[in-house]
């Protein structure tokens, strides 16, 4: 049986005896192809047809190759060394605990606590991790302002269109209403005015993690330099940050600084590791003096704070998941291929039975 079928473009006949399809011509008027659109039938073509030896072959290909990253991955994991001190401010010794309260905008007390850490080969790289904290919640995500971020100032229209709920002054922190966070994360006396628009504005800027660290060695006066430069995308600072020109008295936080910057990149998940320095030294093992000042509360979201240091690999750092899912699609693939090897011994190596035509 044949048909015509008459389409604005083109005109088909089909033939679903032979099944078919012939364009016989283009209506289209601007058409000015000289060989015309009957020469596109006329080009080679390559349709493989699968074989059970081919498809074998191919799991196997594949599964091995699979295997072989997974395993390598896992000899790399293997390799890096990670460390994690868990909830880190719960373990101050209490006999000073009246000097390691949370802070508040006018007193920044520092807490210390001691840390067994393995030899570590540099570099070594510095975070902090905070649980139950969703940084991926709908609301949260769009609550701030790309545009004054950059060093354009806004109107009040405007923060409270991208930064509700935080759009004043008055609606910051009590600390961020009286200093100014500058790029080397010293804190500056500052006067707000409460009736101007918060600078920077929104959820994710207020939420903003201040804790401070430094690391010594046991005897508790030679410091470990934790640099705490180059921590954030090279393209943010200057271009996607920018601070205003009179930024010590109009914004509470320098954008350009760093660690405000990797905390405006929000994680998906609520346990996430955020990275605070990297030390360019090898560590000998031993015990070590963590000396921090206790400024972010992590009761308001009923959580934890933890440090976590770790080397890398040309992977990047430990990650389990990703050795366990190649090994994993790997075995599959492997199975599958033997599958297939079964059917080839007992019925053949043709997927089906081609019919006369």
């Amino acid at each position: 049986m044949i048909i015509c079928i008459n389409y604005p473009i083109y005109r088909y006949i089909v033939d679903y005896k032979q099944k078919q399809y012939l364009i016989i011509n283009k209506i289209s008027s601007d058409m000015n192809d000289s060989k015309g659109i009957i020469h596109w039938l006329f080009l080679k073509k390559w349709h493989p047809v699968p074989t059970v030896a081919s498809t074998v072959a191919l799991f196997s290909i594949i599964g091995v190759l699979f295997l072989i990253l997974g395993i390598v991955i896992t000899v790399i994991n293997n390799q890096i060394i990670e460390v994690s001190l868990h909830k880190y401010n719960a373990q101050v010794d209490f006999n000073n605990e009246e000097q390691c309260q949370l802070n508040n905008a006018t007193k920044n007390y520092t807490c210390t606590v001691e840390w067994d850490l393995p030899e570590i080969k540099a570099p070594i790289y510095f975070y902090y991790e905070l649980e139950n904290f969703y940084q991926n919640h709908r609301r949260y995500v769009s609550s701030k302002s790309s545009t004054q971020l950059s060093g354009t100032p806004i109107g009040s229209s405007d923060a409270s269109t991208f930064c509700n709920p935080i759009k004043q002054e008055s609606d910051l922190w009590d600390y961020q209403q009286k200093v100014h966070i500058d790029v080397n994360n010293k804190r500056i006396p500052r006067v707000a005015n409460k009736t101007n628009v918060a600078n920077p504005c929104g959820l994710i800027a207020k939420s903003f993690f201040n804790d401070t660290y430094k690391l010594f060695k046991e005897d508790g006066t030679t410091q470990v330099v934790i640099d705490e430069t180059g921590i954030s995308w090279p393209n943010d600072v200057g271009k996607k940050y920018q601070a205003s020109p009179n930024t010590s008295t109009s914004q509470w936080i320098n954008p350009e600084n760093e660690h405000f910057i990797v905390w405006m990149r929000t994680a998906g998940l609520p346990q996430f590791r955020k990275l605070w320095g990297h030390i360019e030294e090898d560590l000998p093992a031993g015990k070590y003096k963590l000396q921090f000042e206790h400024n972010y509360d992590q009761t308001k979201f009923n959580g934890a704070k933890n440090i976590v240091m770790s080397t890398s690999g040309p992977f990047g750092g430990k990650n389990l998941f990703l050795a366990v899912a190649f090994i994993v699609v790997g075995v599959i693939q492997i199975l599958i291929a033997i599958a297939f090897l079964i059917k080839k011994l007992k019925g053949g190596n043709s997927f089906g039975v081609r019919r006369a035509e």
